[in-house]
């Protein structure tokens, strides 16, 4: 119920104020939809991630619908995330291992339209690696962009090198569309 309390507010926030969801100025940049390496040193692997989710004017009530995403996103978790877990709301110290997987992270942070998970012993990718998702709006479009980085492993570099992360970050983002338009 409180799910769908957030989408109606969302989408009453949108039609009250006058919020282009659905046209695209023309000019925009469309968001690339993919991953890629940043760094690659012997003490750090950093990638990076943009995907578009729909048209949104970067105004005040574009930015009301931007938090609203980010809030379900963030009290309905394991609604949208690739992964289980975690459970419903993510709360800063919480500590859960994502499945399938069995790979242990702790929520480090939670900003205002972000949030960062710290990979813990056991994990696939290895520990201490960090992991930030944050949602924001660049050429009047939403984007869920990530941003990974810490010591470098196999693992985390083969999830870049095989598109591994491409397919679920962008399932991410295709999850959370559904927060405004089920």
């Amino acid at each position: 119920m409180k799910n769908f309390l957030f989408k109606v507010a969302v989408l009453l926030v949108a039609a009250m104020s006058g919020v282009a969801i659905s046209v695209t100025p023309a000019a925009a940049a469309s968001a690339p939809d993919n991953c890629w390496a940043v760094t690659d040193t012997s003490s750090n692997y950093e990638y990076r991630c943009e995907f578009g989710m729909f048209p949104l004017a970067d105004t005040p009530a574009g930015g009301a619908v931007k938090r609203a995403v980010f809030q379900v996103a963030i009290t309905n978790f394991s609604d949208y995330f690739p992964f289980g877990g975690c459970g419903d709301e993510l709360e800063v110290g919480q500590e859960c291992d994502l499945q399938p997987g069995d790979s242990p992270v702790e929520v480090t942070e939670i900003g205002s339209n972000y949030f960062i998970l710290k990979s813990l012993p056991g994990h696939l990718e290895g520990k201490d690696r960090y992991i930030k998702f944050a949602i924001y709006i660049i050429d009047n479009e939403l984007r869920l962009g990530v941003r990974a980085w810490g010591k470098p492993s196999f693992a985390a570099k083969q999830s870049v090198d095989s598109e591994l992360v491409d397919v679920l970050w962008g399932m991410y983002a295709e999850n959370l569309v559904k927060i405004v338009f089920p």
